[in-house]
């Protein structure tokens, strides 16, 4: 599979999407994008989560005129959630051009829409309806529109906006290119491209459902950003894994995860793609050896790694589509093994998930971080655990003379309590390591 250099994109857009945490292209990204460059009209069969905004955002943002102040790409969205989902893609991946960005859907007081639409727009991403009101106010001209994308096409045919949507597009110059997206291809899609559409390329990549391991665990915690650390660590100290691999998006969350864990007693790693090979094969036999307990990766750094025996999958940030999701927790529940795989989100992020579970047909169950109270609950057990496993092995016996010499000084049940408390110090500070210890 090419880079995105190689997809012939705009060094600009390279940059801004590798700051948004993609590695490289998603299947949709390597065939559609290509395609859309060349100026060819494009149907393509894609489940939602596919990273299908980006397989027509960079073509999008690419080939808009920064100097040409006028609305030149119309994507059409069936919902107001999606329409600023991919307004907010847009923006991210023109975020290093002078390109403006707006959406426009019902609900939204129409004086905010006319006062971003009079200061200038490259981009409008719409619901059919709230764009034709636009329309036959007068206050959007689509003269001069070159890009016309129509996301979800499907859906939005099958909540009955049929008529707008080809009410919009009659507005819209015949000398443009026109993207169909759509999870399925039904016969109103197909006459839908055939009228309005020229030679149009198809691309097919919807997936089968039931891409996920039924021995593997699945939950996830509803969490902000702001949080998510904080999360993670209450989770590994709550269920004391003994090898933990957790996925970022970006090389610098890696990097920066790896130092907030390892300040917190963690014995952490880092890997992704701006390692050395030698530094990340160091850090692999180390996570492999069990002196690292926590190995953060990015999706590009993990992918073909032999790593036996891990306990946990963590997406510390939503994958990018279904396909990265059902290769990430793959790495748990190995040979027979039962796994566990959670994943963090934020509110709004609660649209992939369920995406997510659509299209892998797993069962992902929401769960609350556990408490202090339960964290501590844990470690009385997990101590109660290793002093019984060690009272049965009998090695204790060379330190009985020092119990007797400190018992004529203190209460015999004040030093056995001493004792176990040097033990737990030493747990909070290598939670895993004390783990694996017992």
């Amino acid at each position: 599979m090419a880079t995105f250099a190689e997809l012939g994109i705009d060094p600009s857009i390279v940059r801004a999407l590798d700051e948004m945490g993609y590695e490289e292209p998603s299947p949709v990204q390597d065939r559609a994008i290509p395609s859309m460059l060349q100026g060819r009209d494009v149907v393509v069969q894609a489940l939602t989560g596919t990273g299908k905004t980006a397989a027509f955002g960079v073509p999008l943002v690419q080939q808009v005129d920064p100097r040409l102040v006028q609305v030149q790409a119309v994507v059409l969205a069936p919902t107001r959630e999606l329409a600023i989902q991919v307004s907010e893609a847009l923006t991210a991946i023109a975020r290093h051009r002078p390109i403006w960005v707006v959406p426009i859907y019902g609900g939204q007081p129409m004086g905010r829409q006319l006062s971003a639409l009079r200061r200038g727009v490259h981009v409008v991403v719409a619901t059919p309806g709230r764009l034709l009101d636009h329309i036959r106010r007068g206050t959007i001209k689509l003269e001069r529109v070159r890009v016309l994308v129509l996301d979800e096409a499907d859906l939005m045919l099958e909540m009955g906006f049929q008529e707008e949507v080809t009410s919009v597009i009659d507005q819209i110059p015949t000398e443009r290119q026109t993207a169909l997206f759509s999870a399925t291809v039904p016969p109103a899609i197909v006459e839908l491209a055939r009228q309005y559409m020229r030679e149009p390329e198809t691309i097919r990549l919807s997936r089968p459902r039931a891409l996920t391991v039924p021995k593997i665990e699945q939950g996830y915690y509803v969490l902000p950003f702001p949080r998510k650390t904080e999360g993670l660590v209450r989770v590994l100290e709550a269920e004391m894994p003994e090898r933990t691999l957790v996925f970022c998006a970006t090389k610098r969350m890696v990097d920066s995860l790896t130092e907030d864990l390892r300040g917190r007693g963690f014995r952490a790693a880092g890997l992704h793609g701006d390692m050395s090979q030698s530094v990340r094969e160091a850090t692999l036999g180390e996570f492999r050896r069990g002196l690292v307990d926590v190995l953060a990766a990015t999706d590009v750094a993990a992918r073909g790694l032999d790593i036996p025996d891990v306990s946990l999958v963590v997406n510390f940030d939503i994958p990018m589509d279904a396909e990265s999701y059902t290769h990430r927790i793959g790495r748990t529940g190995r040979m027979g093994k039962r796994g566990e795989a959670i994943t963090f989100v934020n509110p709004r992020e609660m649209r992939e998930l369920r995406v997510i579970e659509r299209i892998t047909g797993a069962r992902i169950r929401r769960r609350e971080l556990p408490t202090a109270t339960e964290v501590a609950e844990r470690e009385r057990e997990i101590l109660e655990e290793r002093v019984e496993r060690e009272l049965e092995s009998g090695r204790w016996g060379q330190y009985r003379d020092l119990v007797e010499e400190l018992s004529d000084e203190h209460d015999p049940i004040n030093v056995a309590a001493a004792a176990i408390s040097l033990i737990a110090q030493q747990t909070r500070r290598a939670p895993m390591a004390g783990r694996r210890a017992q």
